[in-house]
């Protein structure tokens, strides 16, 4: 978090310091963000598995409020596919219990963050601090699939490079690096982004 604090500081710095622009048009823009998600655990991934990576997929979205200076700020949320495995049973207890020798567990999560960046012409750099909401699933068996889910704290990292369509669409490759305080989880994003301009005035 003091990480994060001092990013922040820094951003704010930049834009006090920023020279007055030439162009003074405000933006609404609204980022998608679509990619697969390789995830790494500081323990397995899913208990009773010993998987420490994963493959999931992801995706993002993104509103920022860009005031014609370097800086933006706005809201970014999305649906994040973590990790899904196979949970085997020992098939003796299987047996005994009369069920499936496996089970299926899913871990998702979908951020609710403030989001701050650094546009410059065509490159945008940034991060989102604020909770995760961590989904986790397990179904097999005879038994009804249980699930829960609980807050957590997480930093998203990311910086773009966007080629301009036309007046209000851009498209172009983003990198987003997740830290999730939820089993210590550290995961990259190499993604594509289109970005729209809803609104100037």
């Amino acid at each position: 978090m003091k990480a994060a604090s001092l990013i922040l500081l820094l951003l704010s710095s930049a834009l006090s310091r920023a020279q007055s622009p030439v162009d003074t048009t405000y933006r609404v823009e609204l980022t998608a963000t679509a990619s697969p998600l390789i995830s790494a655990f500081r323990n397995p991934s899913i208990p009773g598995t010993t998987h420490e990576t994963s493959l999931g997929c992801g995706l993002f979205v993104r509103g920022m409020w860009h005031p014609g200076r370097l800086l933006s700020v706005g809201f970014m949320t999305g649906y994040l596919l973590i990790d899904q495995d196979v949970i085997p049973i020992d098939r003796s207890l299987a047996n005994q219990l009369n069920t499936n020798l496996e089970y299926r567990a899913r871990l998702r999560a979908i951020p609710l963050q403030m989001a701050i960046s650094m546009q410059k012409r065509d490159i945008e750099v940034g991060m989102g601090i604020g909770p995760y909401m961590m989904l986790s699933t397990i179904e097999g068996g005879n038994s009804a699939p249980a699930g829960g889910r609980r807050l957590e704290l997480g930093l998203t990292f990311f910086g773009s490079y966007f080629f301009s369509l036309n007046d209000n669409i851009r498209i172009g490759p983003e990198l987003r690096v997740l830290y999730l305080r939820y089993r210590g989880i550290l995961s990259w994003m190499p993604s594509c982004s289109v970005r729209f301009d809803a609104l100037r005035y």
